[in-house]
This record gives structure tokens, C-alpha cells and sequence, in this order.
């Protein structure tokens, strides 16, 4: 994965996108944020988008911030392992 903002970012994000589908979040999706119990609200509103597009997970790097999230947080590894 490349750094950050590195040149590489942009071809990793559109390659990203093909298997990959970005949910959309509207005003519902930022009331609905604001409601969670949860400490940072860019979070609260991943959990907003995943709601939104039915998602039965989140996955993530940083799964601790997302403990009380209603929608179960995932590593990549865990990810992966239910994948395959």
C-alpha cells in the first residue's frame, strides 16, 4: 500500500475501486452519526455509510475505535480470513 498521499495513492485508489464500492452518506447518514456512542465522529459517520449500504462490516485498521459501533469492525487479516 503506498504512503499516504505518496504518488502512488491514486492508482491504489482507483484500483481500490474496482471491487470496492464506495457508499454514499447523506443528511440521514450525519443525523444518524451524531446519535452513536462513539468518541470520534468521522467514525460514527464510516458506521453512517456502512449502515447505509447494508454493510454487515467494518474493516479497519484501528478496530478499537470502533467497539461500540453497531456494525462489527474488522482487521484486514480477520477480513481476509472470512473471505477465503
Amino acid at each position: 500500500m503506498p504512503a499516504l498521499g505518496g504518488p502512488g495513492a491514486r492508482d491504489f485508489i482507483l484500483e481500490l475501486t474496482r471491487f470496492v464500492e464506495v457508499a454514499q452518506a447523506g443528511t440521514d447518514a450525519i443525523q444518524y452519526a451524531a446519535t452513536l456512542p462513539m468518541a470520534d465522529f468521522e467514525d460514527a459517520m464510516q458506521v453512517a455509510a456502512a449502515r447505509a449500504c447494508g454493510a454487515r462490516n467494518i474493516v479497519t485498521r484501528n478496530a478499537r475505535d470502533f467497539r461500540r459501533s453497531p456494525i462489527r469492525a474488522l482487521s484486514p487479516e480477520e477480513a481476509l480470513t472470512e473471505l477465503f
